[in-house]
Protein backbone atom coordinates (compact mmCIF):
# COMPACT_ATOMS: atom_id res chain seq x y z
CA UNK A 1 0.00 0.00 0.00
CA UNK A 2 1.07 2.91 -0.66
CA UNK A 3 1.71 5.83 1.84
CA UNK A 4 -1.17 8.67 2.34
CA UNK A 5 0.55 11.84 1.03
CA UNK A 6 -1.75 13.97 0.92
CA UNK A 7 -1.84 15.27 4.10
CA UNK A 8 -3.74 15.23 7.24
CA UNK A 9 -7.67 13.80 7.17
CA UNK A 10 -10.08 16.77 7.27
CA UNK A 11 -11.67 17.19 10.53
CA UNK A 12 -14.69 15.92 9.09
CA UNK A 13 -13.07 11.99 8.84
CA UNK A 14 -13.77 9.74 11.33
CA UNK A 15 -11.66 8.98 14.30
CA UNK A 16 -11.03 5.40 12.52
CA UNK A 17 -10.01 7.29 9.11
CA UNK A 18 -7.87 9.32 11.00
CA UNK A 19 -5.98 6.69 13.25
CA UNK A 20 -5.72 4.60 10.09
CA UNK A 21 -4.24 7.49 8.21
CA UNK A 22 -1.75 7.97 10.52
CA UNK A 23 -0.90 4.53 11.04
CA UNK A 24 -0.36 4.14 7.43
CA UNK A 25 2.08 7.24 7.29
CA UNK A 26 4.09 5.86 9.63
CA UNK A 27 4.72 2.50 8.62
CA UNK A 28 4.44 2.79 5.14
CA UNK A 29 7.99 3.70 4.85
CA UNK A 30 9.17 0.57 7.25
CA UNK A 31 7.11 -1.94 5.69
CA UNK A 32 8.26 -0.60 1.93
CA UNK A 33 12.42 -1.10 3.30
CA UNK A 34 12.25 -2.94 6.56
CA UNK A 35 12.33 -6.59 7.37
CA UNK A 36 8.84 -7.94 7.50
CA UNK A 37 9.43 -8.27 10.83
CA UNK A 38 9.71 -4.81 11.82
CA UNK A 39 6.25 -4.15 9.69
CA UNK A 40 4.44 -6.72 11.84
CA UNK A 41 5.29 -5.52 14.80
CA UNK A 42 4.32 -2.12 13.59
CA UNK A 43 0.79 -3.85 12.32
CA UNK A 44 0.74 -5.21 16.00
CA UNK A 45 1.11 -2.03 18.15
CA UNK A 46 -1.13 -0.61 16.27
CA UNK A 47 -3.62 -3.44 15.93
CA UNK A 48 -3.26 -4.92 19.55
CA UNK A 49 -5.49 -1.95 21.69
CA UNK A 50 -5.20 -3.15 25.22
CA UNK A 51 -1.55 -3.89 24.59
CA UNK A 52 -2.33 -7.43 26.03
CA UNK A 53 -0.02 -9.12 23.33
CA UNK A 54 -3.26 -11.00 21.66
CA UNK A 55 -5.70 -9.91 19.31
CA UNK A 56 -9.18 -10.34 19.80
CA UNK A 57 -12.31 -10.00 17.38
CA UNK A 58 -13.26 -6.43 19.06
CA UNK A 59 -9.71 -5.25 18.31
CA UNK A 60 -9.71 -7.14 14.65
CA UNK A 61 -13.07 -5.27 14.17
CA UNK A 62 -11.78 -2.09 15.09
CA UNK A 63 -8.67 -2.16 12.55
CA UNK A 64 -11.31 -3.71 10.02
CA UNK A 65 -13.65 -0.35 10.95
CA UNK A 66 -10.97 2.01 10.13
CA UNK A 67 -9.49 0.75 7.25
CA UNK A 68 -12.67 1.00 5.74
CA UNK A 69 -13.36 4.51 6.88
CA UNK A 70 -9.87 5.54 5.60
CA UNK A 71 -10.86 3.77 2.74
CA UNK A 72 -14.01 6.03 2.05
CA UNK A 73 -12.14 8.84 2.67
CA UNK A 74 -11.33 10.57 -0.76
CA UNK A 75 -7.97 11.78 -0.32
CA UNK A 76 -6.22 9.17 1.45
CA UNK A 77 -3.12 8.87 -0.95
CA UNK A 78 -3.86 5.62 -2.90
CA UNK A 79 -4.19 5.07 -6.25
CA UNK A 80 -7.33 3.66 -8.22
CA UNK A 81 -6.18 0.07 -8.37
CA UNK A 82 -4.55 -0.59 -4.76
CA UNK A 83 -7.65 0.88 -3.25
CA UNK A 84 -9.61 -2.10 -5.54
CA UNK A 85 -7.32 -4.32 -4.12
CA UNK A 86 -8.01 -3.46 -1.04
CA UNK A 87 -11.88 -3.41 -1.39
CA UNK A 88 -11.40 -6.95 -2.88
CA UNK A 89 -9.62 -7.47 0.58
CA UNK A 90 -12.11 -6.57 2.36
CA UNK A 91 -14.79 -8.45 0.48
CA UNK A 92 -13.31 -11.71 1.23
CA UNK A 93 -12.70 -11.37 5.18
CA UNK A 94 -16.75 -9.53 4.41
CA UNK A 95 -17.78 -12.97 2.80
CA UNK A 96 -15.93 -15.53 4.81
CA UNK A 97 -16.36 -13.53 8.44
CA UNK A 98 -13.94 -12.13 10.75
CA UNK A 99 -15.11 -14.36 13.82
CA UNK A 100 -15.13 -17.76 11.18
CA UNK A 101 -11.45 -16.29 9.75
CA UNK A 102 -9.76 -15.09 13.23
CA UNK A 103 -11.12 -19.03 14.69
CA UNK A 104 -9.67 -20.74 11.85
CA UNK A 105 -5.95 -19.64 12.90
CA UNK A 106 -6.95 -19.83 16.74
CA UNK A 107 -4.96 -22.74 17.76
CA UNK A 108 -5.45 -22.70 21.34
CA UNK A 109 -8.91 -21.82 21.19
CA UNK A 110 -8.78 -18.58 23.70
CA UNK A 111 -10.99 -16.38 21.58
CA UNK A 112 -8.17 -14.39 20.47
CA UNK A 113 -4.71 -14.50 18.05
CA UNK A 114 -1.11 -14.16 19.27
CA UNK A 115 1.45 -13.47 16.70
CA UNK A 116 2.85 -16.84 16.12
CA UNK A 117 -1.18 -17.73 15.23
CA UNK A 118 -1.53 -14.92 13.36
CA UNK A 119 1.50 -15.44 10.93
CA UNK A 120 1.01 -19.50 11.22
CA UNK A 121 0.52 -19.61 7.57
CA UNK A 122 3.62 -16.68 6.72
CA UNK A 123 7.68 -17.47 7.01
CA UNK A 124 9.10 -14.03 8.15
CA UNK A 125 12.37 -12.91 6.80
CA UNK A 126 15.08 -10.09 6.67
CA UNK A 127 12.94 -9.16 3.49
CA UNK A 128 10.20 -6.29 3.03
CA UNK A 129 7.02 -7.69 3.99
CA UNK A 130 5.59 -7.40 0.80
CA UNK A 131 8.35 -9.52 -0.91
CA UNK A 132 7.80 -12.14 1.56
CA UNK A 133 3.87 -12.18 0.57
CA UNK A 134 4.60 -12.18 -2.95
CA UNK A 135 7.42 -15.54 -2.63
CA UNK A 136 4.93 -18.99 -3.01
CA UNK A 137 8.06 -20.49 -0.65
CA UNK A 138 7.40 -18.00 2.04
CA UNK A 139 3.39 -18.42 2.22
CA UNK A 140 1.79 -21.53 2.48
CA UNK A 141 -1.31 -20.68 0.15
CA UNK A 142 -3.11 -23.98 0.68
CA UNK A 143 -3.84 -23.46 4.42
CA UNK A 144 -4.70 -20.02 3.36
CA UNK A 145 -7.42 -21.34 0.66
CA UNK A 146 -8.63 -23.81 3.04
CA UNK A 147 -9.30 -21.14 5.88
CA UNK A 148 -11.24 -18.93 3.08
CA UNK A 149 -12.68 -22.15 1.45
CA UNK A 150 -15.64 -21.23 -1.18
CA UNK A 151 -13.56 -17.57 -1.99
CA UNK A 152 -10.26 -18.99 -2.24
CA UNK A 153 -10.44 -18.35 -5.83
CA UNK A 154 -10.67 -14.89 -5.08
CA UNK A 155 -6.95 -14.71 -4.29
CA UNK A 156 -5.81 -15.14 -7.36
CA UNK A 157 -6.67 -11.30 -7.81
CA UNK A 158 -5.03 -10.11 -5.25
CA UNK A 159 -1.70 -11.82 -6.78
CA UNK A 160 -1.90 -14.92 -4.85
CA UNK A 161 -0.91 -17.97 -6.63
CA UNK A 162 -2.80 -20.00 -8.42
CA UNK A 163 -3.60 -23.77 -6.81
CA UNK A 164 -1.51 -26.53 -7.80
Amino acid sequence: MAPATAGVPAPSASIGARAFHAFIAESGPLCRRAAARACVEAGWRFADGNRDGRLSLDEAEAVRAGLRAWLSWPDNGIGAAQRASVRLGLMIVEAVGLPRLMESYDANGDGALDRRELLSDVRLDERPLGQVLRDPQAVDWGRVRTRLGALAPALGALGAPTAE
